[in-house]
């Protein structure tokens, strides 16, 4: 044990760290490893102590790290839209109103930009799969600050479709949520913890990506691209649909939409970033 961490310091030494975001080489002490749930032992879980600085200390400089801007009230109470003033409580956006969503409400880890945006890219494109943790970590903390464990049945991961999934080699949205269950474990008295429904739902249609897209031509490139592979799995459940990023809401919809034919009772969504 001594020699495996001798080592570790000697490779911290001599290999700094490369951020993810800007590419520049920094130092990292390495005090921080306990701040990972799945890594860490059981304690009692103050989502206070989860930060995008802390977590991401060991893959982001100082300078990048101060890029990150958190999705905090004032909200939109359904959409989680960030409003651009600091000031008031959260309320319905004009989006919301216009057109009003399926789910009950959204939430997320924090605003799709600068560092963030970098974050996510990394792990979803260039499969910086070691950013999984930290970011599963990021998740599970708005989990515990939004909702309780206890308010939903099951957790759904937006699907691939099966092209994609070939092309990627995984699909984002399962890796940041494979080990809640072991994690929800630890918060609840329960057993069983938190359900993943990995396969819940299908992507039955190959759509281009969304990005670049407006928001009508997301809603119609997105329709009908979805289905439940046995309404028994959500006939009866509170299901929490989880996603990397929301941007017009049209996938979470869509999605929402399919699990409301399986015949869920409710659906909110969570996903790691929020476009502005």
């Amino acid at each position: 044990m001594f020699l495996i961490r001798l080592a570790e310091i000697f490779k911290k030494a001599v290999f700094p760290s490369k951020c993810i975001a800007c590419g520049s080489f920094f130092r990292f002490s390495g005090k921080n490893d306990s701040l990972y749930i799945t890594n860490s032992a059981p304690r009692p879980f103050e989502p206070e102590d989860i930060t995008f600085e802390k977590v991401m200390t060991p893959f982001v400089c100082a300078d990048c790290l101060g890029g990150f801007l958190p999705a905090e009230s004032p909200v939109c109470c359904v959409c989680g839209f960030v409003f651009k003033s600091r000031e008031g409580e959260d309320h319905l956006c004009g989006k919301c109103i216009e057109l009003p969503k399926r789910f009950g409400k959204a939430r997320a880890v924090g605003l799709y930009y600068r560092t963030f945006m970098e974050v996510i890219h990394s792990f979803k494109y260039k499969g910086k799969l070691q950013l999984a943790e930290p970011l599963e970590t990021l998740l599970f903390s708005v989990l515990m600050r939004h909702w309780n464990i206890k308010d939903f049945d099951l957790v759904v991961p937006v699907p691939l479709h099966v092209k994609r999934f070939r092309e990627r080699g995984f699909n984002q949205a399962y890796i940041l949520v494979r080990n809640w269950a072991m994690t929800a474990e630890r918060f609840t008295p329960e057993p069983g913890g938190m359900k993943i429904g990995r396969d819940v739902l299908e992507r039955t249609r190959y759509t281009e990506p969304q990005t670049g897209l407006g928001r009508e031509k997301r809603m119609k490139n997105i329709k009908g691209a979805f289905t439940v592979r046995d309404a028994s799995a959500v006939e009866g459940k509170r299901v929490l649909l989880v996603d990397d990023v929301y941007t017009t809401g049209a996938t979470a919809d869509e999605c929402t939409k399919a699990l409301f034919e399986g015949g869920a009772v409710s659906v909110d969504v969570m996903t790691l970033a929020r476009a502005g």
